[in-house]
């Protein structure tokens, strides 16, 4: 076999259309020394297209080889890759190790020759912990409740509703057959750090982001579902046919009857996002209006007229939701304007980072193991001085 054939047998594999007979080949090439050597070849040439600088390290070849050879021999359902030329077939076999090994690799190509999956999380007198179950309920009479320290049962009444903190974190209205006289409002602010779960009297499920806030009615008594965001949060609208279901954000209207979507409306983002990933939404704005098919997003910046892109990448748009930071191709301030709201730290830039980084890092680790798996590419680095980080390249 040539190396070609290597190239063109990996391909197969991250692409999902090799065949047994080709899996079963591709783990014997895997096995003998000549094979490996042009692996580490291909690996090598082709990670410079990604600006990974530095020395070839055996360890990481033979991580890379033990991992696809374990994939190729299991009946795991292969992972989903981004990278799928023969040119980027390096990069994709990292991939591999970020979904399909059940742990978080930092891959770099340098002398220091770090595992950071392997690396016990021991914080740094000057670290900082990631961001938990914590936000503040403000009732319609002014009483605010601290979600974070309150005990689990429930927390108040207003009305026919009971307010219950579950013992999962979650906030849940419950509601009886008699419906209150006058509607009242509450907010639910999670503040940078921060993120939490609510269950509205409807049964509508909110997954609330850091640095955001909903004002919504304890109970729906009009022939229409009101709520009121700022920051980010994703939506699981309980379908009522006859009572339509708005999100409003800043001049912006979302209107469903039940369906799964996103809204990232956060100030430092340059748009309000809305993402569709099941049923349909209507996005209005200033007059002008758009149908969301799942898999599209609105994207509305100031003025200008709302945008409808195509084909969107939804785990990249729920990362957060799921306990991940996700980023394909991502310059470092969008990355770094999410880590700076679920730390709650801020970002201070000496350089002008220009590269681009690709990655899946859990949400849930301290905040210099984050910034050790940016730092490994070569292209930035990071100081962390209490709540604020220096960024430099």
């Amino acid at each position: 076999m040539n190396k070609l054939s290597v190239e063109s047998l990996l391909t197969k594999y991250l692409t999902g259309s090799i065949t047994e007979e080709e899996k079963w080949l591709l783990n014997e090439m895997l096995q003998e020394p000549e094979h490996c050597k042009q692996l580490e070849t291909i690996i090598d040439n082709e990670l410079h297209e990604y600006a990974f600088e530095g020395e070839a390290d055996d360890s990481i070849f033979r991580l890379i080889q033990d991992t696809i050879k374990k994939r190729i021999n299991s009946e795991r359902r292969a992972a989903k890759t981004i990278w799928l030329s023969v040119r980027r077939i390096a990069v994709a076999a990292v991939f591999i190790l970020l979904l399909g090994a059940g742990t978080y690799w930092l891959f770099q190509v340098n002398k220091r020759n770090d595992r950071l999956a392997e690396q016990k999380n021991v914080p740094l007198t000057n670290d900082v912990p990631p961001g938990d179950n914590r936000a503040i309920l403000k009732l319609a009479d002014g009483t605010q409740i601290i979600l974070d320290s309150a005990e689990d049962g429930t927390l108040a009444k207003q009305g026919s509703v009971k307010i219950i903190k579950l013992n999962n974190g979650q906030l849940s209205y419950n509601s009886s057959t008699e419906k209150p006289k006058e509607v009242l409002y509450n907010t639910i602010t999670v503040p940078k750090g921060g993120q939490y779960q609510l269950k509205l009297a409807d049964g509508t499920r909110v997954w609330i982001n850091a640095a955001s806030s909903l004002r919504f009615p304890a109970f729906f008594n009009s022939g229409v579902r009101n709520v009121e965001l700022t920051g980010e949060a994703y939506f699981e609208v309980a379908k009522n046919a006859s009572m339509p279901f708005h999100v409003t954000v800043k001049a912006l209207d979302i209107q469903v009857l039940g369906t799964h979507f996103n809204v990232n409306a956060y100030e430092n983002e340059v748009a309000i996002s809305t993402t569709l990933i099941e049923g349909s939404v209507k996005v209005s704005k200033a007059g002008q209006s758009r149908q969301l098919e799942p898999g599209q997003q609105a994207a509305a910046k100031g003025n200008d007229q709302i945008q409808v892109l195509n084909n969107v990448d939804l785990e990249e748009v729920l990362a957060w939701k799921n306990g991940l930071f996700q980023f394909n191709s991502a310059d470092v301030e969008i990355i770094l304007r999410q880590a700076g709201r679920w730390y709650n730290v801020e970002f201070e830039y000496s350089d002008n980072i220009k590269e681009r980084f690709t990655g899946q890092i859990p949400r849930n680790v301290n905040l210099s193991q984050l910034l050790k798996i940016l730092e490994s590419t070569g292209k930035v680095q990071f100081n962390i001085q209490g709540r604020k980080v220096i960024v430099k390249s």
